[in-house]
């Protein structure tokens, strides 16, 4: 058994592919992206394999690169596209914190956030005008991005928030040259 067995998702199948695929520890795992796994594996087996397996691997990666990763967002489950795809506002539901236990993504609330509670309106802003008003998946495609809908979250400091609003438009810029 290698070291790999020790990751959260890795049974001896995953296991065997990783080797075969020349990762034969968690630090040559470090830098690669779950596509780029998912993609390999499939070369390795002659075919696509189930979008299961991407998953898995999206949860793996963040494991592995994760400061303080919290076991209970390691189920592969958690990183399906509906929460690995940036939200409206550009958040990746499965990194936050507050994913899966205050809040199970808004795409599954519907744009209440748990944030909501400090800041005062029924559903976020952005999700009410991104999807129900326009129909969209997220504000990548919008002219107005960044605007006024984009609230602080009340909990945490200001540089937290201009962090959060930067790495939220550097995920809708990448959703949206990926046509999402």
């Amino acid at each position: 058994m290698s070291e790999l067995k020790k990751l959260p998702n890795v049974g001896k199948a995953t296991e065997r592919d990783l080797l075969a695929m020349g990762y034969t520890t968690v630090d040559s795992l470090k830098g690669k992206t779950a596509e780029e796994l998912y993609a390999e594996e499939c070369a390795l087996r002659g075919f696509t394999l189930d979008r299961c397996q991407l998953y898995l691997y999206r949860a793996l990666v963040w494991w592995i690169n994760a400061e303080n990763p919290d076991p209970a967002k390691s189920r592969w489950w958690f990183w399906k596209d509906e929460f690995a795809s940036p939200s409206p506002c550009g958040t990746i539901c499965a990194e936050c914190p507050s994913f899966p236990s205050a809040c199970g993504g808004c795409r599954k609330t519907e744009g209440k956030a748990p944030w909501l509670t400090y800041a005062g309106p029924e559903a976020c802003p952005v999700y009410a005008c991104c999807v129900r008003e326009k129909g969209q998946k997220h504000c990548g495609g919008c002219p107005a991005l960044p605007c006024e809908r984009f609230m602080k979250d009340p909990a945490v400091p200001d540089e937290v928030n201009e962090a959060h609003l930067r790495q939220m438009l550097k995920n809708l810029k990448s959703a949206t040259e990926k046509k999402e």
